[in-house]
């Protein structure tokens, strides 16, 4: 049986289970003509669809007539790309192709309208926007993967810049929420607080199982449900164990060693590395059960209520734990025995 499943992170998988809440919420932001924000931030654990749901957003963004939707990779200088997408979009090309004067910036060289010489590219920038402006047309710009570099601080300012100009411009981000913390805890950054987050939950369980059970028509209910089970939702481990499953073909020991290596070699050792000694103590007070109670974790861990509570709002930003009524659970499927391999075997 050929997979119709995806392990190719970021790729738009062909069983793609849609998050048609936010993507409608972020479009409708965006091309409302009273946005509540112009800045919309996807944040969750390696693994948990931010890249997909980005891509899915650029593509819906891209049907709509007055919006021109470009990405930029945020580790190089994003200004002077911002600038070149916008000129080579064909949709938008002949409102700056200009007799007035010639601009060669590195790589990019053509005409525009003005009677100022442009010096530098946000001056460019500026007037490409003032052109798009009279042609009632929105730019959304989306980076994948934000860190706190140089090149981000100087757009992030640019950009506040922007907006502050009464510039229709839109800004979709993804990142790890120790990137996207780290970002707007710069002082002048703090617009980025107000900005709406959307931290990924979890794919709905009955979502997966409906797809389980269509693409693997010849299996039990039953069979389906335990493959479902085996996921928690978690959005890699729907294709992990889906694309597994096709060559496997039954629930066993060979489909769960090659589910935790894969697991292991792709998501969670770098969100292992990345949590802090004060969380990871939360998280091996939970047994391996996956969940229990805070009063468990008071008992085993030597923190306070109040620290865990610092703690756990840390990690459910992580993507790893969520609170049902008291009851701490950890969402990453098997996630809970890795911690303690791991923790075995540091020295």
């Amino acid at each position: 049986m050929v997979s119709s499943f995806d392990l190719t992170f970021g790729k738009l998988p062909f069983n793609f289970l849609s998050r048609d809440n936010l993507i409608n919420e972020i479009c409708f932001g965006f091309c409302s003509d009273y946005p509540n924000s112009n800045v919309y931030i996807i944040s969750g654990a390696r693994g948990s669809g931010k890249t997909v749901l980005l891509n899915k957003i650029y593509k819906e963004m891209m049907s709509i007539e007055n919006c021109v939707v470009i990405k930029v990779n945020p580790d190089r200088d994003i200004l002077e790309q911002i600038a070149s997408n916008i000129y080579e979009n064909e949709d938008v090309k002949h409102l700056f192709i200009k007799k007035s004067f010639s601009f060669s910036f590195h790589c990019l060289s053509f005409s525009i309208e003005g009677k100022t010489p442009v010096s530098n590219v946000k001056s460019l920038l500026k007037k490409m926007l003032d052109c798009l402006k009279k042609d009632n047309k929105k730019i959304i710009v989306c980076m994948d993967e934000v860190t706190n570099s140089k090149e981000m601080k100087a757009f992030a300012h640019d950009f506040q810049e922007f907006i502050g100009d009464g510039y229709d411009m839109f800004l979709l981000m993804t990142g790890l929420y120790e990137n996207i913390s780290s970002l707007q805890n710069n002082k002048s950054l703090t617009f980025l607080y107000r900005a709406p987050k959307i931290y990924l939950e979890p794919l709905d369980l009955n979502d997966i199982f409906v797809s389980y059970s269509k693409i693997f028509k010849d299996k039990s209910r039953e069979e389906m449900k335990k493959l479902t089970m085996l996921t928690n939702g978690y959005a890699y481990a729907y294709q992990l164990l889906g694309y597994l499953y096709t060559s496997v073909g039954s629930i066993n020991k060979k489909l769960l060693e090659r589910f935790d290596s894969s697991l292991k070699d792709y998501c969670y050792d770098k969100i292992y590395e990345n949590i802090p000694e004060n969380e990871l103590k939360i998280l091996k007070s939970i047994p391996l059960s996956g969940s229990c109670s805070s009063r468990h974790i008071v008992d085993n861990s030597g923190f306070t209520i109040k620290n865990i509570s610092v703690y756990k709002d840390r990690l459910i930003k992580r993507g790893i734990l969520k609170d049902e009524k008291g009851i701490f659970k950890i969402i990453l499927p098997r996630f809970r025995e890795f911690i303690d391999i791991k923790s075995e075997f540091d020295f």
